[in-house]
């Protein structure tokens, strides 16, 4: 799977966390893949390495007979939803541009490099979904050094006496998510919270749990683990 096919199915996920988590809807995903081949659990398995969750159904497009995914065009994702007691159906599509990984740069080779899978992810929040995206092995480091930061800051947190979340930051994350899926904005407001030193450990400790419920990118993983010399 390229980075494009990559991305496309990262947005789709993030469509997704944001409904369930945010909204409250359960979110059933369909994979619909092109002809040749017709291998659906592929596409899937390699998204696991990057905490996308695994469609419930696959179908291969000539199979779908009354629907308008011929009508699709590349990178396209369409949302169905039923809402409301009366099952009211609701269809949402969403664009994604291109993405590309430099050719010494694929993510298949990310924990060769010693680099997290999921600095993959990071790396593509960091662009809107709607803008092409290149992942050179810079643009990786930088992510897994990023996430790797947070990830001990998040331990650290831990251990201070727990606060309520920081409710502007919060309100920040979730409005950008509801904003075309602005994941940069998010981003942009979680590093403001890191380096603002009037919020105290224990709210930071809770604002990027929360956050990271959206995000999928483990950052407490370190908690409980001796600290890094």
């Amino acid at each position: 799977m390229d980075a494009g096919e990559l991305r496309t199915l990262l947005v789709a996920d993030l469509i997704r966390r944001n409904a369930e988590h945010r909204h409250g809807l359960t979110v059933l995903a369909s994979l619909v893949v092109p002809d040749a081949g017709g291998d659906g659990g592929a596409p899937g398995a390699d998204g696991t390495a990057l905490n996308i969750k695994p469609a419930e159904q696959t179908a291969v497009a000539s199979e779908l007979t009354g629907s308008a995914v011929g009508e699709l065009e590349p990178g396209e994702i369409v949302i169905e939803a039923q809402l409301g007691p009366a099952g009211v159906a609701v269809r949402h599509s969403v664009r994604v541009a291109g993405a590309r990984g430099a050719p010494e740069a694929p993510l298949s080779a990310l924990a060769e490099g010693g680099l997290d899978p999921l600095a993959a992810r990071l790396a593509l929040m960091s662009f809107r979904h709607a803008e092409q995206a290149t992942l050179t092995w810079d643009v990786l480091a930088d992510a897994d050094r990023a996430l790797g930061r947070w990830r001990e800051l998040v331990a650290e947190w831990a251990e201070s006496p727990s606060k309520p979340m920081c409710a502007e930051v919060t309100a920040q994350v979730t409005a950008a998510f509801d904003d075309d899926l602005d994941t940069p904005a998010a981003l942009r407001a979680l590093r403001g919270l890191e380096n603002d030193p009037q919020i105290p450990p224990g709210s930071k400790f809770e604002s990027f749990l929360r956050a990271d419920q959206l995000l999928a990118l483990d950052l407490p993983r370190e908690i409980g683990r001796p600290r890094r010399g």
